[in-house]
C-alpha cells in the first residue's frame, strides 16, 4: 500500500475524497488529512508519505507553496493538485514543481480512478527499478575485490593501453590512482626448484600473496599471478621518491621480505625488478620482446618453456575479454602480442598468430557459433601466412578479430552461462581430487581471475564455497548409503584430513558426520516402529 494524505480547507471535501474511491483496491491508504498546507508540512517531518493530494486555495500555506516545499525537501513524494480554479498560471507553477497531475473540480469518478491507477503502475515500476538497482549495487560490492584484482592483471598484461579505458576503469572501481602521476615497479618472483616443494606451487603463490600484501612499510604491493614462474607484483611507493630511489628501496625491502620467508618457511624465492615506471600509462604500454633459443635435440629454434607458459596466460586473458565482449581491451592485448613478437622471425610470428586464431575458433565452436560465421571469414585466417610485414599482420589480425567479435550473436551473459556450465560439469567429474580454481579455469581456457568473477556472478557464490557445498552434499549421500566409514568418505569427496572434513561438515550442516549418522539411525528406527502392527 502506498501512503496518501489529503489537504483541503473544506472538511466536506476531505470527507468526500476519503470515501469517494475504494482506495485500498487501488493500492493506496489514506493515513491523514489536513485543512492547511502548514499542518501537512509538519506531518511530513515525522511520517513517511508517498502521495499528497492537495487543493490550491488554503489560508496559511496554499497547495502551490506546499508543492514547492515537497519538491525542495521530499522529491520522492508525488503531488497531485485538485482545484476548482481554471487558472493557467497555477498549472504552470505546478509543472515547475514537478506536480504529478492537475485535476479540476468537480472531478469525475473515472478520471480520478485513471489518474491513481496510472500513478500506482508508475510507483510499482519505480520500486522494482530501485530494488534491481540495490541488488546490482550489492552484487557489485561483492565482486569489487575480484574486479580490482582483474584491473591490475589487465594493467600488467597490456589490456588497458587505451588511456580513456584506463581512466574509466579507475573511476569505476574508485581507486585512488592518478594514471599520469603514479610511479610504480613491476616485479617477478620466481620459485627456486619448485619440484622440491611439498606444497603445490599454485597454493604457495596464494600464501606469498598474503605475505606481500601485509608487508607495506615503504610500498603497497598488488599481486598478479603467473602460472609458471610463481607470481608478478606491482609495487607502489607510499611516499614521494625518484625512480632511482624507488628501485634501490624496493630491492632492499624485497631482500628483507624474502629473507624472512626463507628463514620461516624454508622456501627459496628469487626476485627481479623488471622495470620501474613514472606512471600507469607507461606501465600499460610496457612490453618485453620474446626471444627464441636453439634446441639442439630438435635442431630448431623455440620459445623457452617459461615464455610459452606466459604467452598462454595472456592468450587466456585474451579469451576472457572476447567472452566479455570487450573489443577495446581485446585489441589492446593483440597490440601487446605484436609488440612482443617484433624480434621474432616472421615464420614464427605466423605460427603464434595461427595458434591464437585456433583458440578463438575453438571458443566459437564450443558455443555453437562457427556455423553462424560466413564461410569466407571462417577459413580466411590462413591468409595470414601470406603476409610478411609485421605491421600489416597487426592490422590484418585486428580487423579479423574485430569482425569475429561483431559477428558473435551470443550475449555476454549467454557466453558466461556456457562457460560456467562447462566448468560445473568438470567440477562434478573431478570434485574428489585436489581441484584448484586455476585447474578449472584452465579447462575452460580462461584467465583464472576472470573465471572467478564470471563464476561468482553466475552462481552467486565463489568457487571454493561452491566446491565445498558440492562435496558436503556428496558426503551426505555417501553417509546415508551406510556403505563407507567416515575416513573413506573423506577421501571420496576430495579431502585428505578427516578432522578438517568433519569441521567443514559441521559448519555446513550444523552437526558432525558422526551425529548425522546417529540421527539417520534414530529416524530409521522411528519409522520402523511406526510401521509395526
Amino acid at each position: 500500500m502506498y501512503k496518501l494524505i489529503l489537504v483541503d480547507d473544506e472538511e466536506i471535501v476531505r470527507r468526500g475524497l476519503r470515501y469517494f474511491l475504494d482506495w485500498e483496491s487501488l493500492g493506496f491508504q489514506i493515513v491523514a488529512d489536513f485543512e492547511d498546507g502548514k499542518e501537512a508540512i509538519e506531518y511530513l517531518k515525522t511520517h513517511e508519505v508517498d502521495i499528497v493530494l492537495t487543493d490550491i486555495r488554503m489560508a496559511e500555506i496554499n497547495g502551490i507553496q506546499l508543492a514547492k516545499h515537497i519538491y525542495e525537501n521530499y522529491p520522492q513524494i508525488r503531488v497531485i493538485i485538485i482545484s476548482g480554479y481554471k487558472d493557467f498560471e497555477y498549472a504552470q507553477q505546478a509543472i515547475a514543481y514537478n506536480v504529478e497531475n492537475y485535476l479540476l473540480k468537480p472531478t469525475k469518478y473515472d478520471v480520478i480512478t485513471d489518474v491513481f491507477q496510472s500513478l500506482k503502475l508508475k510507483l510499482d515500476q519505480q520500486k522494482i527499478a530501485s530494488i534491481q538497482q540495490q541488488q546490482q549495487s550489492v552484487r557489485f560490492d561483492e565482486l569489487l575485490p575480484l574486479l580490482k584484482e582483474q584491473f591490475y592483471t589487465d594493467l600488467v598484461m597490456g589490456a588497458l593501453r587505451n588511456k580513456n579505458e584506463l581512466h574509466k576503469r579507475i573511476q569505476l572501481l574508485s581507486l585512488s590512482l592518478d594514471p599520469a602521476h603514479c610511479p610504480c615497479a613491476l616485479i617477478d618472483l620466481e620459485l627456486c626448484e619448485p619440484e622440491k616443494l611439498t606444497i603445490k606451487p599454485d597454493k604457495l603463490t596464494y600464501s606469498l600473496k598474503s605475505i606481500f600484501l601485509a608487508e607495506n612499510v615503504n610500498f603497497l604491493y598488488k599481486a598478479v599471478f603467473n602460472e609458471y614462474q610463481g607470481m608478478k607484483l606491482l609495487a607502489f611507493p607510499n611516499h614521494p621518491v625518484s625512480l632511482e630511489e624507488l628501485r634501490q628501496q624496493l630491492n632492499t625491502e624485497l631482500n628483507e621480505i624474502i629473507s624472512r620467508i626463507r628463514s620461516n618457511f624454508d622456501i627459496e624465492i628469487r626476485s627481479h625488478v623488471t622495470a620501474v615506471f613514472q606512471n600507469l600509462v607507461e606501465l600499460a604500454q610496457f612490453s618485453v620482446p620474446l626471444k627464441l633459443v636453439y634446441e639442439e635435440t630438435r635442431g630448431k629454434d623455440r620459445l623457452e618453456p617459461s615464455e610459452y607458459e606466459n604467452l598462454l596466460g595472456k592468450y587466456k586473458l585474451f579469451m576472457a575479454h572476447i567472452t566479455d565482449g570487450q573489443i577495446e581491451n581485446t585489441m589492446s592485448l593483440l597490440d601487446r602480442f605484436m609488440d612482443e613478437f617484433r624480434n621474432l622471425p616472421i615464420s614464427f610470428v605466423h605460427r603464434l598468430i595461427m595458434d591464437l586464431f585456433a583458440m578463438v575458433f575453438r571458443y566459437y565452436a564450443d558455443r555453437g557459433q562457427v556455423g553462424k560465421i560466413p564461410h569466407e571469414t571462417a577459413h580466411n585466417y590462413h591468409a595470414v601466412i601470406e603476409i610478411n610485414d609485421l605491421d600489416e599482420i597487426r592490422r590484418w589480425a585486428k580487423q579479423f578479430i574485430n569482425d569475429l567479435m561483431v559477428l558473435n550473436l551470443n550475449t555476454k551473459e549467454s557466453n558466461a552461462t556456457l562457460i560456467v556450465e562447462a566448468a560445473q560439469k568438470y567440477i562434478l567429474q573431478n570434485f574428489h581430487r585436489d581441484l584448484s580454481l586455476e585447474e578449472v579455469a584452465n579447462h575452460v581456457f580462461l584467465n583464472h581471475i576472470y573465471f572467478s568473477r564470471i563464476f561468482k556472478q553466475a552462481v552467486g557464490i565463489n568457487y571454493i564455497d561452491y566446491l565445498t557445498q558440492l562435496r558436503i552434499q556428496k558426503a551426505i549421500e555417501l553417509l546415508e548409503s551406510r556403505q563407507y566409514k567416515i575416513h573413506e568418505i573423506t577421501e571420496k569427496v576430495g579431502y585428505l584430513n578427516s578432522k578438517y572434513f568433519a569441521r567443514l561438515f559441521k559448519q555446513t550442516t550444523g552437526v558432525s558426520p558422526k551425529d548425522y549418522i546417529r540421527q539417520q539411525s534414530l529416524r530409521s528406527e522411528g519409522a520402523a516402529n511406526e510401521n509395526k502392527p
